[in-house]
């Protein structure tokens, strides 16, 4: 009976293998998407971000959320996903109570909101697929807002610069969907154990696509052939002379009235730009992440925003 047992215990083990991306003969792991069309699996998602200026930290504060994500469609090429907000929770820290009624009004409009985005075979992610009803849904939903506190300048002005990065598909491919680019962050790349990948790619930012140069160092960490699943390691830094030209180029795009002496004053109190991404996953064989966190730290040497995000599945 025992032998029964075992040969099963073994015959399960090879049958979830055959559908994996990890081979122990090299000790080597594909990240590759095995999903089923209307497959569907929950992420409870947590985003801390503080600043921090010399050794103090100051404006913190913590959203929780859950993101139901679908496979609508499922090819030989593709796969056609939808992420779906749900359950929002804000917690500003000792923020102004008018602020954080305004914050928190701001988060109700995301609640239902719904993503769709295309992912190649392997499950990299290639395109927001929905991005114009995006746009207009925080276009309404910023127009309510502006209505429910009666149209003063100050708060319209606030809300416009919240819902800035829904206003084109390249603004919410690059600045509104990072979870789900941290999601996918490893989808898509081989990765031998105990070897360190590094390379340079093209990243997006607010201007446009493959504008910023970044240096990328990825490891695969440990590998659970027990849970059919491994630790994968990265950590990227933007070029920093380029980190200066764009910073410039985004400041004369939001000042187009400034003069070249008032663009370099603002660069004087910048600072040297500085940004680098961290990120620490464990993903199932199958495809499906099961844990990711991700520090990433914006800024410059006199100011420095900190954002840490985790993926967990439910």
């Amino acid at each position: 009976m025992m032998k029964k047992i075992l040969l099963l215990m073994q015959l399960l083990i090879i049958s979830q293998l055959a559908h994996s991306q990890i081979n122990m003969e090299d000790s080597t792991v594909r990240t590759t998407a095995y999903w089923e069309m209307n497959e569907m699996n929950s992420y409870q998602i947590t985003l801390e971000s503080f600043d921090v200026i010399g050794l103090d930290t100051s404006n913190w504060n913590r959203i929780d959320y859950v993101v139901d994500m679908k496979i609508l469609d499922s090819t030989e090429t593709n796969y056609e996903v939808s992420w779906t907000y749900r359950d929002f929770n804000l917690d500003l820290g000792e923020r102004d109570s008018a602020y954080q009624t305004l914050v928190e009004k701001m988060m109700t409009i995301s609640e239902g909101s719904l993503v769709s985005f295309r992912t190649d075979e392997y499950g990299a992610f290639q395109q927001v697929t929905n991005w114009e009803d995006i746009s207009e849904f925080y276009r309404k939903g910023g127009d309510t807002l502006k209505s429910m506190f009666g149209n003063i300048p100050q708060i319209n002005e606030m809300i416009d610069m919240t819902f800035t990065s829904y206003r084109s598909k390249n603004s919410i491919e690059s600045q509104s969907i990072k979870d789900v680019l941290q999601f996918l962050n490893f989808h898509g790349g081989e990765y031998k154990l105990g070897e360190e990948l590094s390379g340079i790619i093209n990243s997006s930012n607010v201007l446009g696509k493959n504008r910023l140069e970044t240096q990328v160092n990825v490891l695969l960490d440990e590998i659970f052939i027990e849970d059919n699943d491994y630790r994968i390691v990265s950590f990227s830094e933007a070029n920093s002379e380029q980190l200066i030209s764009e910073t410039e180029l985004v400041l004369k795009t939001m000042m187009p009235n400034a003069t070249e002496a008032d663009i370099e004053q603002v660069m004087e109190e910048i600072g040297v730009p500085t940004n680098t991404v961290e990120n620490v996953s464990v993903i199932h064989g199958w495809g499906w992440p099961i844990f990711s966190k991700e520090i990433r730290n914006l800024g410059s040497n006199q100011k420095i925003k900190v954002e840490i995000r985790t993926i967990e599945i439910l």
